[in-house]
Order: C-alpha cells, then structure tokens, then sequence
C-alpha cells in the first residue's frame, strides 16, 4: 500500500524526484506546528502571570490590604503613644492618679465640699 504524502525517507523514484518539495512542505508545517505550540504557550503563561495564583491581580488585592493595614496601624501607634505618656505619667507621680481618680471616679478629698449643679 502507497501513502499519498512521500516522506523524505520513504524509498521509491517518487521519494527521490519529489523529495525536495515534500521536505519544504513539511518543514514549513512543523514550523506553523512550533508557532502554534510557542503561541499556546505564551497564551497559557500571560493568563497565569494575570489571573493565577500570585498572578498581577492578586499582587493588586495585597498592595491595598497592604495599605488599609497601614492606615490601621498608624491610628494604633497613635493609641499606644497616648497610652505609654499616661502610663509614664501615673508612674512618675500622685498629682496625675489624683487627677484620674476624680476625674474618672468622682473621688474627693475628706477636707473637701462636693458640690454639683444641676443645668435646666
């Protein structure tokens, strides 16, 4: 049985006269082949570079939580600051744990008169 398409290793007179032209025809068509194949590819590769996991969009997401966190945590190291000059502050001296104490506890002295007025 004869195959339509002679390859270039194929034996026979066809092989020899026609050879020429069948090896250029199949070398152009591996080569359209490897085109497709390396397009495939880069196809394959730009949606995982965009879309996949650790891809472009994902990258985007982490520099806003990235952000937000930050924001967050400024307003935290504010706090804490406010927090370690108070604490300084009740270590350093009784001035300021009286102030507290009336402020917060409504605490007075025993020598003291407590006096409150009520607003219409």
């Amino acid at each position: 049985m004869r195959f339509p398409l002679h390859l270039p290793w194929s034996r026979g007179k066809r092989a020899r006269h026609g050879g020429a032209a069948q090896r250029a025809a199949l070398r152009a068509l591996g080569a359209r082949l490897g085109l497709l194949v390396l397009a495939l590819l880069l196809v394959l590769l730009q949606l995982r570079l965009w879309v996949g996991d650790g891809g472009v969009s994902e990258l985007w997401r982490l520099g806003r939580m990235i952000k937000v966190q930050q924001q967050e945590n400024a307003v935290l190291r504010e706090r804490n600051e406010a927090l370690d000059a108070e604490v300084i502050d009740l270590k350093q001296g009784a001035a300021a744990v009286e102030e507290r104490a009336r402020r917060d506890l409504s605490m007075i002295r025993r020598d003291e008169t407590f006096f409150q007025s009520v607003e219409h």
